[in-house]
């Protein structure tokens, strides 16, 4: 018999067989998870348990949460009894990268006219970095600002990120960032976050990627991942705006589906004008006019959580199931 075991804060979900302690679940699965000497003396395994029960070895007792113990929780020793859900810092998905802070130059910065601005940075030489494409970063302005930003690119020898900011005039936060973005400046970063990327990149499934604005960035590094590492798969790719000027990378997203066979790109221009001969209405309408079933493809949204959460109802009331849907929102604005 197996329990579930949800990993907080993480939302990391954990089959632990009744035999099995979870950290040796952990480690079965490929979860990274903190311990030292896995015998319940270091104490760098412990953490909460916030709901279910556990059963403890070599102690040979049981804790329940809510009880006085179940705060400070020895997880090398802990055996589920029932579904649990525990909180525990430090915990890796399989083939996570550890986070890293890191002083990148800003080396360019290419406008386009919208407000919006490619932001090209350099990482320190020396300093390993990874991130799976289609993760984000954050730029540090101070201790209480920090500005989450998609990668635009794949990882590279020239340790070069792209970034797509969009800039507005109203907003404080945003001056901040277009000072911080001058070439020649130094801004520090944390990275990598998210954990919107492909996950089986053997797949076959035909993957959507639906984009809203500068939601974009996302859709880029991994529609890039797809072409560089010639995944057997079909991509499609949807980016909806507000008004045609918002397409900036259109040429781009052009050129890498005429040159590739099984790459699909479509634009759709919500408030178009008069001069726009392309598709128009809600960028999702569109994906799910020009498809006949979803019910074996991954579909990955990169927008607001308005965007996001409106787009998934439609997906949820078309068939597709809520497994098949990924996104960044889901993470840091549940519903």
């Amino acid at each position: 018999m197996s329990y579930l075991v949800t990993i907080l804060p993480r939302r990391l979900f954990l089959n632990v067989e009744d035999h099995e302690t979870i950290l040796e679940a952990a480690q079965t699965h490929g979860v990274t998870f903190p311990y030292g000497c896995d015998a319940g003396a270091c104490y760098v395994c412990a953490g909460a348990l916030e709901s279910g029960s556990v059963h403890l070895r070599i102690e040979e007792r049981n804790i329940t949460a809510g009880e006085e113990d179940a705060d400070d929780v020895l997880f090398c020793l802990a055996q589920p009894t029932s579904d649990c859900r525990i909180i525990m810092e430090g915990v890796l998905a399989p083939g996570e990268y550890p986070m890293i802070n890191a002083s990148c130059q800003v080396t360019q910065v290419t406008p386009f006219g919208n407000d919006t601005v490619e932001v090209t940075l350099r990482l320190p030489a020396g300093k390993k970095v990874e991130f799976h494409p289609g993760q984000y970063l954050q730029v540090i302005l101070d201790k209480d600002t920090h500005c989450a930003f998609s990668i635009g690119n794949i990882p590279n020898q020239e340790r070069i990120i792209q970034l797509y900011v969009g800039f507005s005039d109203k907003d404080e936060t945003s001056h901040r960032l277009r000072e911080a973005f001058t070439v020649g400046n130094v801004v520090n970063i944390d990275l990598p976050h998210g954990r919107c990327y492909l996950q089986d990149t053997k797949s076959t499934q035909p993957l959507y990627l639906i984009a809203g604005s500068t939601g974009i960035s996302q859709i880029k590094s991994i529609a890039e991942q797809c072409i560089a590492d010639q995944l057997p798969r079909d991509v499609h790719i949807y980016w909806g705006v507000p008004a045609a000027n918002g397409l900036f990378l259109d040429r781009y997203f052009q050129r890498i589906a005429n040159d590739n066979d099984h790459v699909h790109y479509t634009a759709v221009v919500s408030e178009p004008d008069d001069e726009w001969q392309g598709r128009t209405g809600f960028v999702h309408k569109a994906m799910l006019e020009d498809t006949t079933g979803l019910e074996n493809a991954e579909i990955i949204l990169c927008g607001s959580p308005g965007m996001t959460y409106a787009v998934l109802d439609d997906l949820l009331a078309q068939g597709v199931k809520e497994e098949q849907v990924q996104s960044d929102v889901f993470e840091y604005a549940p519903r």
